[in-house]
């Protein structure tokens, strides 16, 4: 889908030699290409800036939920700890 086949390429040929000549035709091709790899670079590069931006959104959530999960479990770790110093209701283990 949204490809150029043969009938459409011949009928832009057409199209351009009419436009600018059979002696400039090949020159505004070539700076038709160079046009469009330029635009195709910059795509690209928008496009990894913007799954990089992704990418540390993600990494950062992926870290707040690893602290608050290391937290919770440093609190639970405190209050276990907390009872079996105060010779609470658990048995000695040997």
């Amino acid at each position: 889908m949204g490809g150029i086949g043969f009938s459409e390429l011949l009928v832009l040929a057409l199209i351009g030699l009419l436009v600018v000549g059979p002696r400039r035709l090949p020159e505004v091709a070539r700076g038709l290409g160079q046009l469009t790899r330029m635009a195709r670079g910059a795509w690209f590069n928008l496009k990894s800036e913007f799954q990089a931006e992704l990418d540390n959104e993600h990494n950062r959530r992926i870290m707040e939920a690893a602290d608050q999960a290391r937290k919770e479990l440093d609190d639970l770790t405190e209050e276990l700890g907390g009872d079996k110093d105060s010779g609470g209701d658990r048995p000695a283990r040997d």
